[in-house]
């Protein structure tokens, strides 16, 4: 084993299988071990990365769980630098309005939050996503060979992410920023206030850094949570209600669970909603000797007057979000109709009726 990772050139990636402790060596130098569990005890699955019971079973480990794992792990690496060189240029693209002075974009705390409310959809992509059927990936080994040649995370699809990324950043800063910036300081306000014919003038008008930037999270927060839709091989909707009393139903609950659109809708978009209307009422009480409370009472009822008296809030969400999720289809049209990868061209091909 040790022979054929030194002396093979271009260097292989090695699988060893065995079933007993005379393989546990074998097994354990090579990248990937399969320990099979039967008479001979259970040293070879102790000391092995995956265990099956029969050796039948290396075909489907390979050909499908192993496949689809490489490239559910392939978005998940890419999507983790592209979320957060989103966030570092939408910094940067800042920078020059901030005359350079340091200023951040974001509150600290709502920049906090940006991991959690990100990463479930991201998560629940690496953990579910299918780019083909089962019985499909099965029948045409040769997709196999996709993985072998590093298709999913090769330069040509690195430089989509790349391009992607400037274009998003381009387009949600430099389209949001006009609106809130030089419109968002004289716009009336939404729900109530003047256009209810109240008497609470200047309410819903005028903004600061911290609702610009917070506006800006927002917009972010929803173009990353639908471009895990897109990338999406298989969105999984569940089965509704989840939770059944039903005798004789097969499925569990765990089973049932629509875990794509709990993703994005409630852990991503909606509990970013939560979250900064508790937020709003945390420094209530008044800025004091402690930091973490001051900086928290920059932000008392920012969130209210953010979204409840601010129509031209959830008109630039709305606009800015569509614009950059365009941008994107037009890109992956372009890119699988005149440069499209072999599992593209498999997945139309399995969409095509027989």
């Amino acid at each position: 084993m040790k022979m054929v990772q030194n002396f093979v050139k271009p260097t292989p990636v090695t699988l060893a299988i065995g079933d007993g402790a005379n393989d546990v060596g074998m097994i354990q130098e090579a990248h990937v071990g399969v320990g099979i569990s039967g008479l001979e005890g259970q040293q070879a699955v102790n000391a092995s990365d995956f265990s099956i019971a029969q050796f039948r079973f290396l075909e489907d480990l390979l050909f499908i769980h192993g496949r689809w794992n490489f490239y559910r792990l392939s978005k998940v690496v890419l999507f983790s630098f592209y979320k957060n060189a989103l966030l570092a240029g939408l910094l940067i693209a800042y920078t020059p309005y901030a005359f350079y002075s340091g200023t951040p974009l974001f509150d600290q705390w709502v920049l906090s939050a940006f991991n959690f409310v990100c990463t479930w959809p991201i998560l629940f992509l690496g953990m579910f996503d299918r780019d083909l059927e089962k019985d499909y990936a099965k029948n045409n080994p040769n997709l196999y060979a996709a993985g072998l040649n590093n298709e999913p995370l090769c330069l040509r699809v690195t430089f989509r992410w790349v391009a992607l990324f400037f274009l998003h950043v381009i387009v949600i800063f430099f389209a949001a920023d006009p609106i809130l910036g030089s419109l968002g300081g004289g716009i009336t306000s939404a729900f109530k206030g003047l256009m209810h014919n109240a008497d609470y003038p200047g309410d819903g008008e005028g903004g600061n850094i911290k609702l610009y930037g917070t506006v800006i999270f927002m917009i972010l927060n929803w173009t990353l949570a639908l471009k895990v839709l897109l990338e999406s091989g298989s969105i999984i909707h569940g089965v509704w209600p989840a939770f059944t009393c039903r005798k004789n139903v097969r499925e569990g609950f765990w089973n049932r669970v629509a875990y794509t659109w709990h993703g994005v809708i409630f852990l991503s978009i909606g509990f970013n909603f939560f979250f900064v209307y508790i937020y709003q009422l945390i420094g209530r009480s008044g800025p004091s000797s402690n930091s973490i409370t001051l900086t928290m009472a920059e932000f008392v009822m920012l969130t209210h007057h953010m979204l409840n008296t601010r129509s031209i809030t959830w008109l630039v969400i709305f606009i800015v979000t569509i614009l950059a999720i365009v941008v994107d289809v037009v890109l992956k049209v372009y890119s699988n109709m005149f440069y499209p990868t072999q599992t593209q061209i498999h997945r139309e091909i399995q969409l095509k009726p027989a």
